[in-house]
């Protein structure tokens, strides 16, 4: 758990990783997984914050038939997630991706929100992009969060992805050594670094045109509306969005959230679960 609270911390306090509640880590013991809590912050999470959950009552929900109406398949979803939970976390809520962080089979997964990896994954060029410089890395294009993105990424893991780039969302990395997850991450973000460099033109796009959201944290801390709520958050957030802008002016240019996909979002009860905890 000394390792999982360190790691979390160390990428949690870096507003160019993630912002705010973002991102979410975990780490496999004795069939048990540890996963953040749903709404809480990896910059400051401590071991108690953690919701234990058993492995072998996760890896049966992909065995599962669920509804395909998006409100009953994800309450469902939701309800087994819950029913996971070890004896004594029942007052926890554990992350919305936590079937994912079960599925990998190695010990440990970061997930996190990158400026700079959001400038690739929400590009209009981002896939091919992501495809040449990174040619190990699964890709998720943009889809539904909850089941529908944890059976999506199941099938890359099954093939031996350790590394899954989601369109318009960000990066999980899976590791059985901690260190190695920062190892994966630094050396990912020095390659962005190479190709914003070589291919940036700073005549494009500033100051940058924000005209729909890019991730589901931009809906969740920033809102929909023309303005944002009076919150340090939401003006952390709002930065985070015009940083991503600029970045992938490298990439094509800006690719938003879909209408379908934002029209999700603002009505998913899971973010706005974490909507209430912001």
């Amino acid at each position: 758990m000394k390792n999982l609270v360190a790691f979390s911390n160390l990428y949690g306090a870096d507003p160019e990783l993630v912002v705010a509640g973002g991102g979410n880590t975990s780490m496999k013991e004795n069939g048990v997984l540890y996963v953040k809590g749903s709404g809480t912050a990896l910059a400051t999470i401590r071991a108690e914050e953690f919701v234990a959950l058993d492995m072998a009552k996760l890896m049966e929900i992909p065995k599962k038939s669920y509804p395909n109406e998006d409100a009953s398949r994800e309450a469902a979803f939701l309800a087994d997630i819950l029913a996971s939970r070890m004896p004594g976390e029942e007052q926890k809520r554990p992350s919305v991706e936590t079937l994912l962080h079960a599925l990998f089979p190695q010990r440990y997964v970061l997930h996190l929100h990158p400026n700079k990896v959001n400038g690739l994954t929400c590009a209009k060029h981002g896939e091919e992009e992501a495809k040449r410089l990174f040619p190990n890395a699964a890709w998720i294009e943009e889809c539904r969060p909850g089941y529908i993105l944890a059976m999506k990424v199941r099938e890359k893991i099954n093939e031996g992805a350790d590394t899954v780039l989601l369109q318009n969302h960000g990066v999980f990395f899976a590791s059985d050594d901690p260190e190695k997850l920062g190892e994966m991450l630094n050396s990912m973000l020095e390659k962005l670094d190479e190709a914003i460099a070589s291919g940036y033109d700073a005549s494009l796009d500033v100051p940058p045109t924000l005209s729909h959201p890019f991730t589901p944290d931009h809906i969740v801390y920033c809102g929909l509306g023309p303005d944002l709520p009076d919150t340090e958050v939401a003006r952390q957030s709002w930065k985070s969005a015009e940083t991503i802008a600029h970045y992938t002016a490298s990439f094509g240019g800006q690719k938003p959230m879909s209408d379908e996909m934002i029209e999700f979002i603002s009505h998913w009860e899971a973010e706005n679960y974490r909507r209430k905890q912001a």
